[in-house]
C-alpha cells in the first residue's frame, strides 16, 4: 500500500471512530434513563404535590383564629368607598363630630366581623382544590412547570374561582348577619352607616363637610372577593418558595421536578 493510501485510511479510521463517539453521545442525550429527564407521570405528580402543599399551608394558616385579622398582607378592611367617606368626615371639625358620635365605636367591630367571616369560610376551599388538582392534565402540568412563579396558583384560581365564590359567600353572609354591637350585625351596621352618611351628604347643601355619596354594595360579595384574594396570595407565596428554595421541597417528587424546571 503506498503512502497516500495509508494517509487516507488513517483519516477514514479517525472519522469513523469520532462519528461513533458522537452517535453514542446523541443516544445518551435522548435516553431518559441516563439524562434524568422527567416523565409525564413525574411532572404531574410533582405539580399536584406542590399544589397540595401550597393549598394546605394557605388554607390552614388563614382558617386559624386571627388568620386574616392579624396578617396585614391579607387583612380585610372596610370597602374603599367607606374608608374614603370616613376620611372625608374626619377631615373637618363638623365631620369629626359626626364620626365620633355615630361611627368610631363600631368601626373596629365591623373590621373584626369581616375577617372572622373570611376565616370561617376559607376551609370550604379544601375539597374544591382537591377536585381541581385531581383533574390536572399532562399539558396543564408542563405549562405550569415552565411558567411563571405563580403559574400553578393561576391554574388553580382559573379552575376554582366561581366554585369558591359559591362556597364562601353563604358562610360569610351568615357571619355578617350575626349581631356584633347594639344587637346589630355587620350587614345592618354597614347599611345604617351608608344611609346615615348619604342623608348627611344630601342635607349638606353648602358642602361644608366636603362629602361624596356612597353607592351601597353587597358586603358579603366584597368580603368573599377579598377572602379569595388573600387565600390565593398565600398559595402563590408558597409556590414561589417551592420553586426557588430547595429546602421548601418537602418530598422526593418535589425535589426532582423543581430541580429541573
Amino acid at each position: 500500500m503506498n503512502r497516500i493510501a495509508l494517509i487516507f485510511l488513517a483519516i477514514f479510521c479517525i472519522i469513523t471512530i469520532n462519528s461513533c463517539d458522537v452517535l453514542k453521545q446523541v443516544a445518551k442525550d435522548y435516553d431518559p434513563t441516563q439524562t434524568g429527564q422527567l416523565t409525564e407521570r413525574e411532572v404531574i405528580q410533582g405539580l399536584k404535590s406542590a399544589l397540595e402543599v401550597g393549598t394546605k399551608a394557605g388554607v390552614d394558616q388563614l382558617a386559624a383564629t386571627n388568620g386574616y385579622l392579624r396578617d396585614e398582607a391579607v387583612k380585610i378592611l372596610l370597602p374603599s368607598e367607606l374608608q374614603s367617606a370616613i376620611s372625608q368626615l374626619k377631615s373637618t371639625s363638623a365631620g369629626r363630630k359626626v364620626y365620633d358620635e355615630f361611627i368610631k365605636e363600631i368601626e373596629d367591630e365591623m373590621i373584626v366581623s369581616l375577617n372572622r367571616a373570611a376565616e370561617k369560610a376559607v376551609v370550604k376551599a379544601k375539597p374544591i382544590f382537591v377536585n381541581a388538582i385531581t383533574s390536572m392534565t399532562v399539558q396543564d402540568g408542563f405549562n405550569i412547570l415552565r411558567g411563571s412563579d405563580n403559574a400553578a396558583t393561576s391554574y388553580l384560581r382559573d379552575k376554582t374561582f366561581n366554585q369558591l365564590v359559591n362556597a364562601f359567600k353563604p358562610d360569610i353572609k351568615n357571619v355578617l348577619d350575626d349581631p356584633i354591637v347594639y344587637n346589630k350585625s355587620s350587614e345592618q351596621l354597614y347599611s345604617t352607616f351608608v344611609k346615615t352618611y348619604n342623608d348627611v351628604e344630601r342635607k349638606d347643601i353648602i358642602n361644608a363637610l366636603n362629602l361624596s355619596p356612597i353607592n351601597e354594595k353587597d358586603l358579603a360579595s366584597f368580603v368573599t372577593e377579598r377572602a379569595l384574594d388573600g387565600m390565593f396570595q398565600k398559595i402563590a407565596l408558597k409556590e414561589k418558595e417551592i420553586r426557588e428554595n430547595p429546602s421548601a421541597r418537602i418530598n422526593d417528587i418535589l425535589k426532582k421536578v423543581f430541580a429541573q424546571q
